[in-house]
């Protein structure tokens, strides 16, 4: 019996297979793997897909560049990007992944930071490819990206292999563009420079950038190369409105794909933003229908997820529901208290997840995690939010029951509910109105 084999069928071992980061590789693999498709279940229908729909606008020639897939934080969006990225390889699509939570400071993240990030992906790949462009185009980036050359105080970067097949001021643009990647979250008098020339003089390198991605198409019989960026929906709502009010980023004549806060969708700007960047709604999985009756697909899909990580044989079968009810159809929920529950088992010597461990695991999450994030001036709001599962007028207030994951969103039909941990708190404070 292999390791893989004990750690699904060991208490001890399980803990360790309810990550919460995104599944990559072999992982994705429906069939060997651990992926599982849970459109149906998010969707209410198979074919009400929003990351077909991303690939099908990239793959289309759609004349919609950006894409916003929105969801909430931990809901499997980034797993989702990971399946659309092989997808997309698949088909010989050239494309570049950027995490916005590695390369940037999310608290600090301006219009001009992504800007940067787009232009390291593109030329990046004209360095992957060997493919050069004209001394004007090179002239236009030199003078964006040569002030932290010039100033020579960050020190020597990780030294970057230059394709054989590009020309010697090409080569010098590709140092530079990392260069200034690599010290995009410096505060310095040189990287404020950097920002605010590429701002000001956006149409300038607006024009440079697209005739380069005109190059990668010719490269590429004439696909366009597509951008994914990542945990950009970790940042707050006025960040990313300050990023997206203007047109910018539509501007850009290739795909680009950034996860979105789906609270953002309660703020006025967000018509705006929807004029040139298509939103995609990726919800919870529906464990439950606005009626409260459960919702059987949903139920066997978090239950199949959990199986690929586990036998089912290790939890008692009222606790196993217990999870899958009590977190709501969100994965990082379920994820947590798998893991909390296997945790208090093997601390009791016990072989078996029984109701006693689940619900340890459910009262960190409620009291620990969910329930500080109200109060008791909440209640009058999330008594409605129940009662009508529907949104309220305060968007202010809904904009922020969403971000704190106190209220969830649900399929197609756009419906939402407090989090069934949430309702339990309020209930056990006598604040349910029923």
């Amino acid at each position: 019996m292999g390791q893989e084999d004990m750690d699904k069928k060991t208490i001890k071992g399980i803990r360790y297979n309810f990550s919460t980061m995104p599944l990559t590789g072999d992982d994705l693999n429906e069939t060997t793997g651990l992926y599982v498709n849970t459109i149906e279940a998010r969707m209410g229908n198979p074919r009400k897909s929003p990351v077909n729909d991303i690939f099908e606008a990239c793959t289309e020639e759609s004349p919609n560049y950006i894409h916003l897939l929105l969801g909430h934080r931990g809901c499997g969006k980034s797993t989702e990007l990971n399946n659309l990225e092989k997808r997309l390889r698949k088909e010989e699509y050239t494309l570049r992944k950027i995490d916005c939570q590695t390369e940037t400071n999310l608290s600090q993240i301006k219009l001009e930071d992504v800007l940067i990030l787009v232009s390291d992906a593109l030329v990046g790949i004209c360095n992957e490819k060997g493919i050069d462009v004209s001394p004007e185009e090179i002239k236009i980036l030199d003078s964006f990206f040569a002030t932290i050359e010039k100033q020579q105080k960050f020190g020597t970067q990780k030294e970057i292999k230059i394709h054989s097949g590009i020309g010697v001021g090409f080569s010098k643009i590709i140092q530079l563009v990392a260069e200034v990647k690599g010290q995009i979250m410096n505060t310095s008098d040189e990287m404020i420079t950097i920002k605010k020339t590429i701002y000001n003089r956006f149409d300038d390198w607006n024009k440079c950038i697209n005739n380069i991605i005109e190059k990668i198409k010719q490269e590429d019989n004439d696909k366009h190369p597509i951008i994914i960026i990542e945990n950009l929906d970790k940042i707050d709502v006025e960040k990313a409105i300050e990023i997206f009010k203007n047109d910018y980023l539509g501007k850009i004549q290739t795909y680009i794909v950034f996860t979105f806060p789906i609270s953002l969708r309660y703020d006025a700007k967000f018509r705006t933003i929807t004029q040139y960047a298509t939103p995609h709604i990726f919800p919870m999985i529906d464990v439950r229908t606005k009626a409260g009756e459960k919702n059987t697909t949903g139920y066997e899909t978090i239950r199949k997820i959990i199986e690929k990580r586990a036998e089912l044989s290790l939890f008692e079968e009222e606790a196993l529901d217990l999870i899958i009810q009590k977190t709501g159809g969100s994965l990082r929920d379920v994820f947590r208290c798998v893991s909390e529950a296997a945790k208090y088992a093997n601390r009791g010597g016990m072989d078996i997840i029984t109701v006693e461990e689940a619900n340890m695991a459910l009262d960190e999450e409620k009291y620990n995690y969910l329930s500080p994030r109200i109060s008791i001036k909440d209640y009058p709001a999330l008594n409605e939010i129940h009662r009508k599962k529907a949104e309220i007028e305060n968007h202010e207030k809904m904009l922020r029951f969403l971000e704190a994951h106190v209220v969830l969103e649900y399929n197609g039909t756009r419906w939402h509910d407090l989090h069934p941990l949430i309702y339990d708190f309020m209930y056990e404070h006598g604040r349910i109105e029923q």
